[in-house]
């Protein structure tokens, strides 16, 4: 064998070798669909002032209903009741009672942090929403007050006392109070008493400045007014004869809304898409954060089942406290959104122009969009340039909803509006019938294409043909069809770019024509790098730059040694050669 022509050989399969480590340049995309990880962080903020108990579309109710609606109105529209509410409103209003509400907001965000820090809970008003379930489940009186003084006792025997007097003629025995006590498990905690002194002092003290201007006094007038003018028997009865004819209230629109908005994520979840987590605040004379940021939809779903009209409705206190759980305990590598509902005009705190002033640019700040949504007979009924100056200065959306099949399809939209591109298709179909809408163009690089059919009645179901013709069904590729409570999510990983063919059918279900909205979203693929190689042609006497001469020989450093010991090898035998 010619030893030079072998090791010469050996050397250029080496060179090749090391040319194949050289540098690595990033020139192309693979296209990836959204990962399982991905994170949606939206609020709810729900109003639930004392307009939210009526019916939408009052014009089309039947006349028994329509005669009742009358007399509610005449009573609320009395012009001494008018004057009470007006001197209600001043007296919250009023600079020194606000300077109090913000101290003690500030003294219960304090207290709030300490019981979730702790492990105790998410806060007082998560407290408050325990104790009333369990108060309730124990056939003893549910009031504000009583919750409220139960969640911050400050010793064993004040929480026993307000026990006794919520609970009093119930029956509930010692195991029945030591169950109540054991939902105050930092009853004594050091670091819970200066907290909890602080709370009560500012609270205290606004309800001093309250107490000067009156107020508790008015409010005491107005129950007596309501009472003397029949005001809640008629109330009873016109609730009473809307669950007997079926019909809902703004409260009830709201609650589905916000449950299709859950099930829709729950949808998206199971298919290991993503997932989202939810807070509820709710507004009326003040806001409250019924629930933080948690991925326990069923524990959300629960606190909106339990949602009930009140009183006034004060829009600031309630994007505050969105805002502020957002700053609190988002995940910034994840987007978050705002969701506002509202029937009313700002009455309680600061006005639109302190709202528009304060919010938007905190809401910015964190990269938060504000979806706001306006519902009544007329948009007369709601602050139209508050809620669209809000979303738009936001990058959010806005919509007035007239009908509860609106509403829906707005929460679905705008929270699909964060996953990707919305188009949104409406319209009715009779049972038993079939409607083939305009053809949607899918551009190339689309990975997720999602279509949200949501409905109130009925039963419709889509039919989908891909650009080839093909229908699209189970067992095509990438196509997965999920179904919730007047919900059917369809979905297809990496579709085919073209012309994809929807039909509308009415189902079988159910009389009359059926409202159906649909919620197309497309998701363009995330761009992942893929490596192309730059061959480092020759090796120089200067410095090289990174990645260095040992890391770009790592990889064939077993063919150098055996390279070495080879030629080692054969310089021994030639040696001996010559010595022979």
């Amino acid at each position: 064998m010619d030893i030079r022509r072998f090791l010469g050989g050996v050397m250029v399969g080496v060179l090749m070798c090391l040319m194949a480590g050289g540098d690595v340049t990033p020139v192309a995309a693979q296209q990836q669909p959204p990962q399982p990880d991905d994170v949606i962080q939206i609020v709810l903020v729900l109003d639930i002032s004392d307009s939210m108990k009526h019916p939408l579309l009052s014009e089309d109710l039947p006349e028994e209903i329509s005669t009742l609606s009358e007399q509610i109105s005449a009573i609320e529209n009395d012009p001494a009741l008018q004057t009470l509410n007006q001197a209600i409103e001043a007296a919250l209003n009023d600079p020194a009672v606000l300077m109090a509400q913000a101290a003690w907001q500030t003294a219960a965000a304090e207290l709030d942090s300490w019981l979730s820090e702790n492990g105790y809970a998410d806060g007082v008003e998560a407290v408050r929403a325990t104790v009333g379930e369990k108060l309730a489940e124990m056939g003893c009186q549910v009031s504000p007050q009583y919750t409220l003084q139960m969640a911050v006792a400050g010793q064993l025997d004040e929480l026993d006392y307000w026990i006794d007097q919520a609970c009093a003629g119930a029956g509930i025995g010692f195991e029945g109070k030591q169950a109540l006590r054991d939902l105050i498990p930092y009853l004594g905690e050091a670091g819970y008493i200066p907290l909890r002194q602080a709370y009560v002092d500012t609270l205290v003290a606004r309800n001093n400045e309250l107490e000067a201007l009156d107020y508790f006094n008015l409010l005491q007038q107005r129950d007596q007014f309501y009472a003397d003018s029949g005001y809640h028997q008629l109330q009873a009865e016109y609730d009473a004869k809307l669950d007997e004819l079926g019909i809902p209230r703004k409260i009830d629109l709201a609650r589905q809304a916000a449950r299709t908005l859950i099930d829709l994520a729950r949808l998206d979840e199971n298919a290991g898409r993503r997932t989202s987590v939810f807070a509820l605040v709710v507004f009326s004379t003040e806001s409250a954060l019924l629930q933080p940021l948690t991925a326990d939809l069923e524990a959300v779903e629960g606190r909106i089942l339990k949602l009930e009209p009140q009183y006034q409705t004060n829009i600031y206190a309630a994007l505050d406290d969105a805002l502020q759980e957002l700053e609190q305990h988002r995940d910034p590598q994840h987007p978050s959104l705002v969701i506002l509902l509202s029937d009313g005009h700002t009455n309680v705190g600061p006005g639109p122009d302190e709202i528009l002033a304060d919010m938007p640019p905190r809401a910015r700040e964190i990269e938060a969009r504000i979806c706001t949504v306006g519902i009544g007979q007329t948009e007369a009924h709601v602050d139209r340039q508050l809620l669209r100056s809000l979303a738009e200065e936001t990058g959010g959306q806005y919509l007035f909803a007239r009908k509860g099949e609106e509403l829906v399809n707005f929460f679905v939209a705008c929270r699909q509006g964060v996953v990707g591109e919305v188009t949104q298709l409406a319209g009715y179909i009779a049972s038993g019938e079939s409607r083939t809408l305009d053809a949607i163009a899918l551009p190339d690089q689309v990975c997720e294409f999602s279509l949200a059919l949501n409905y109130l009645n009925g039963d419709p179901a889509l039919t989908i043909n891909d650009p080839q013709g093909r229908n699209v069904s189970s067992g095509y590729d990438g196509f997965l069809l999920q179904e919730g409570t007047g919900l059917k999510l369809y979905t297809l990983l990496k579709p085919a770019a073209g012309d994809w063919q929807i039909t509308v059918l009415g189902g079988d279900q159910g009389e009359g024509e059926i409202f159906y909205n649909i919620v197309v979203t497309s998701s363009l693929c995330e761009q992942t790098p893929t490596p192309v190689v730059t061959p480092t042609p020759y090796f120089t006497r200067t410095p090289l730059p990174p990645p260095g001469l040992v890391e770009q020989t790592a990889p064939v450093l077993p063919v150098v040694v055996l390279v070495l010991l080879v030629m080692g090898g054969f310089l021994v035998v030639a040696l001996l050669r010559r010595r022979g």
